[in-house]
């Protein structure tokens, strides 16, 4: 099932070889282990870069965006079957 959220989640994060990588966040109280970083991308709006995620934690899928500007990330979707 395909659901459009849209809300501030928190997310632990890991440098590695000078790239962002989510490692795991908190979404309404559960927390998410990130087994796997399948796509990661960036773009700009003005002057604020978003960096995107689609992660999956083993049984689902979700796209994180991190916020550079204000320093804030979001959940934007999940899929789960």
């Amino acid at each position: 099932m395909f659901e459009q959220i849209n809300e501030s989640i928190e997310v632990i994060v890991k440098f590695q070889d000078n790239q962002l990588k989510p490692v795991k966040f908190l979404w309404h109280d559960k927390e998410y282990l990130v087994q796997k970083v399948n796509l990661a991308w960036s773009s700009r709006e003005g002057r604020t870069k978003f960096y995107y995620f689609a992660v999956s934690d083993g049984a689902n899928y979700f796209k994180l965006r991190f916020d550079s500007e204000n320093l804030s990330w979001m959940i934007l979707e999940s899929y789960s079957e």
